[in-house]
């Protein structure tokens, strides 16, 4: 299986209100081969018929819509405050990075994986963000300051760095992960499984397993 969050025909899920379509859902349609085309059914068809038990369940909810005006605001800054030159020079590295990032995880993440592999696109990841973090601060830029491109790149080293961990943690073969150090398939490790950091100041993580819960109480 792609894996993916188990939802009932409706695009239900067990947690109320949150609702899921496309490939992010499990609903059992096509399991492993749901990619390319056949993803469509899921993104399409699905989606829409969340729509209507989402928004009936928005309108039966009773929502403080006051509440966000207690809060304080926080003091965001864009980019344009760095000036032209300093943007551009920013915006060039920031695309060349995401370039490099790209070819790291084609290179050393694809279809076929192995430990040696993953490792090397760890380092290789690690060095990129330094790279492109230190670049921006050492050009002025705040962690108060907002740009699309620079959200955009931080959430690429986010989830490429989550894929990397979690392909390390696995130790089998299962759907699209596929590695040469652990070719088979363990079914003992065919449990749903979270992996989370274990502080929030270290790059330490620990797993969690979950109760599999069953289909047909959530159609």
């Amino acid at each position: 299986m792609c894996g993916g969050v188990r939802a009932g025909l409706q695009g239900e899920t067990n947690v109320i209100g949150l609702f899921v379509a496309g490939e992010v859902a499990c609903t059992g349609l096509h399991g492993a081969n749901r990619l390319a085309s056949n993803s469509l059914l899921e993104a399409l068809v699905f989606a829409r018929r969340a729509v209507q038990p989402s928004t009936e369940l928005m309108k039966s909810t009773r929502l403080d819509l006051t509440a966000s005006e207690k809060w304080s605001r926080p003091v965001v800054a864009t980019a344009r405050s760095l000036g032209e030159d300093v943007i551009s020079k920013i915006l060039a590295l920031t695309r060349e990075v995401r370039r490099e990032l790209q070819g790291v995880m084609w290179k050393y993440v694809g279809i076929v994986r192995s430990t040696t592999r993953l490792n090397t696109a760890e380092r290789k990841i690690a060095e990129l963000e330094a790279k492109w973090e230190t670049f921006l601060f050492e050009h002025g830029w705040e962690q108060t300051v907002v740009a699309l491109e620079a959200c955009e790149m931080r959430n690429l080293f986010c989830c490429a760095k989550l894929v990397v961990s979690s392909a390390l943690a696995r130790h089998e073969s299962r759907g699209l992960h596929y590695t040469t150090d652990f070719p088979f398939v363990e079914e003992s490790k065919r449990i749903p499984t979270i992996i989370l950091p274990s502080s929030p100041t270290t790059a330490s993580w620990s797993s969690r397993q979950l109760q599999i819960i069953s289909s047909t109480s959530l159609i």
